[in-house]
């Protein structure tokens, strides 16, 4: 018997972006009309669509060491 290999999903709604940056949806609004967040959205009414892949380079982007 085979299994179907699980999918995992690389575009994010508003509340699952802000859930995996711990961030508020609101803030996550605020950073991608500030052009922080690449956003994919397929037309204009369109609902908006974040790629894991450009929240894990915004983690990065934010990284910082040493005393703040």
């Amino acid at each position: 018997m085979s299994s179907k290999p699980s999918i995992q999903r690389r575009l994010l709604r508003t509340k699952e972006a802000a859930e995996y940056l711990r961030l508020s949806a609101w803030q996550i609004r605020q950073l991608t009309a500030n052009g922080k967040i690449p956003v994919i959205q397929y037309d204009d009414r369109g609902k908006f669509f974040f790629d894991m892949r450009d929240l894990d380079a915004f983690i990065e982007r934010n990284r910082r060491v040493g005393p703040l």
